[in-house]
């Protein structure tokens, strides 16, 4: 996870970013997650990974915005795709086309987006509660999560 989380985002972005320095322009987009924006109990490792796309990205753009380059972080909640395993779409959980079509409207004007309306409430309504809150919630839906996932394993 630190490899594909951390290492590529790190490997491409200094791939990229000479020719970018060389036009005078370029964007860059790292996907972060919202569970990088807070800590998330049992998901420590992609939590602390996605933290890290995050900051990542706000000290690079900074390093370059005067070079013509933006660098954006996008942290979206849960979106409907077969690899979250998330079939049905709702308010608050956007298929991966009305994602992409949302966050691709904040680029070049934030540097870091929840990249879909009720995604960006979420993140709102998230940065209110008290730490000792959000991380109780968190607790509470990773143990229910993996409880649900051992009852399928142990059905099959």
């Amino acid at each position: 996870m630190i490899t594909v989380n951390i290492l590529s985002v790190c490997k491409m972005t200094r791939l990229v970013l000479p020719g970018m320095v060389e036009r005078s322009k370029g964007v860059i987009l790292n996907i972060s997650s919202a569970s990088g924006m807070f800590p998330v109990p049992l998901l420590t490792i992609y939590s602390a990974t996605k933290a890290f796309v995050d900051f990542f990205s706000q000290c690079i753009h900074e390093e370059y915005k005067s070079k013509g380059i933006f660098v954006q972080s996008v942290l979206p909640f849960f979106v409907a795709t077969k690899l979250a395993k998330i079939r049905k779409t709702s308010l608050f959980v956007p298929s991966s086309e009305a994602y992409v079509k949302s966050a691709m409207r904040t680029v070049g004007l934030k540097t870091r987006t929840n990249g879909y309306p009720a995604h960006s409430l979420l993140g709102i309504i998230s940065s209110m509660l008290p730490s000792w809150l959000y991380l109780k919630l968190g607790m509470r839906m990773g143990k229910s999560t993996r409880a649900r996932y051992l009852k399928k394993v142990k059905k099959n």
